[in-house]
């Protein structure tokens, strides 16, 4: 850019021969570049809503003993909603930890040894609050 003015359509001129990379980070929206006539379909991610990721916590963590798990199942689960709701309220939550443990605990809510209607809400809702993230996310 410094060669051109901070010009980005003469910097972008320069490149005839391929396309043009752009790494943008922290976008929440949709890009279009060197584009003309063109359709654009995206899905934006833009976030969790942490408040309702800690309230599934609190509710999968509650429900444990009524949902006739097996001891072990029903202590990971109690543990998994615990480091669901911790990492939720830590002040730099990290997506992949609570994705992880989303995914453990709907395993075990859609494991054949549980059963009723509160094990599929359960693993309903949290796919809700705290859905997967996309690809490489």
């Amino acid at each position: 850019m410094d060669n051109y003015q901070g010009d980005i359509g003469a910097y972008e001129r320069r490149n005839t021969g391929g396309n043009t990379t752009f790494h943008i980070g922290q976008n929440t929206g949709n890009i279009a570049a060197n584009s003309r006539d063109f359709t654009l379909n995206a899905t934006t991610h833009s976030g969790v809503d942490l408040a309702q990721v800690v309230m599934a916590a609190r509710a999968l963590r509650q429900a444990v003993p009524i949902l006739g798990l097996p001891e072990d199942d029903a202590a990971e689960v109690t543990q998994l909603a615990t480091r669901i709701e911790e990492e939720a309220t830590s002040t730099n939550p990290d997506p992949s930890r609570l994705q992880r443990w989303r995914t453990q605990a709907v395993a075990i809510l859609a494991s054949p040894v549980v059963s009723g209607a509160l094990s599929s809400v359960l693993a309903t809702y949290l796919g809700v609050v705290l859905p997967e993230l996309p690809a490489g996310g």
